[in-house]
């Protein structure tokens, strides 16, 4: 199934329908998302995207009454194709992903565990464990609670994920995650396919913490890692 709801916005102008984006994303329902896809209006450069990651990641906080902190950033050429995964994070996670213009075309898939394991009657670790998606049985397991995200190669986006795990005897509700995979149908080496990754957590007295200065230099590297 492809998922095609898309808040489209100029990346210069305030950031629209963040509590609708916030209520969809930091989920505790099954019935939502998990998940959304801002595009912009037109190609934007990499600094403005990573600025405008930031403040929209600010504005979901004050969203949700919650702000959060930077527990990983990161900016790579990802030409691989990745198997359903969540990112190594706390508990309570939220991966925010700047895509920046391309040649290149991939796809983006997430997959609904929670769903999957609710109505296997299991929690989502015990579901994960009897069917690894790192393996064909397992991914063919999440196979109905599958979503493509359509992420565009030309203008590139940002994709918002709620990437939390709780442990099967966690006390309800909690945030409900989801697991997400990438795929690159045709790599080039002469191209590149830059991602800019945050990967955030609230900000609670014993949030784990980047070292000072990260941060900036997230907003204005050129590197890659």
């Amino acid at each position: 199934m492809i998922a095609r709801s898309t808040t489209v916005c100029s990346f210069h102008d305030p950031i629209p329908e963040v509590a609708e984006i916030a209520k969809a994303v930091w989920r505790i329902e099954p019935g939502r998302d998990g998940f959304a896809i801002i595009v912009p209006t037109s190609s934007v450069d990499s600094i403005t995207l990573r600025r405008f990651m930031v403040d929209f990641v600010a504005a979901f906080g004050e969203a949700i009454g919650t702000p959060f902190v930077p527990e990983r950033l990161g900016r790579f050429d990802q030409q691989v194709t990745t198997k359903f995964h969540r990112d190594g994070a706390p508990d309570a996670s939220l991966l925010v992903l700047g895509y920046e213009p391309s040649t290149i075309q991939s796809r983006f898939f997430m997959a609904d565990a929670c769903r999957a394991a609710r109505d296997a009657g299991m929690g989502v670790n015990a579901f994960l464990s009897a069917n690894n998606p790192m393996f064909p049985d397992g991914e063919r397991a999440l196979g109905p609670y599958v979503r493509e995200l359509l992420v565009p190669r030309d203008t590139g986006a940002i994709v918002v994920v709620n990437n939390s795990l709780f442990p099967d005897d966690a006390p309800t509700p909690h945030l409900l995650g989801l697991l997400h995979k990438g795929t690159i149908e045709r790599p080039d080496p002469n191209a590149s396919r830059v991602i800019n990754s945050m990967g955030l957590t609230p900000d609670v007295p014993n949030a784990r913490r980047l070292p000072a200065g990260e941060f900036d230099r997230f907003l204005t590297r050129d590197d890659l890692d």
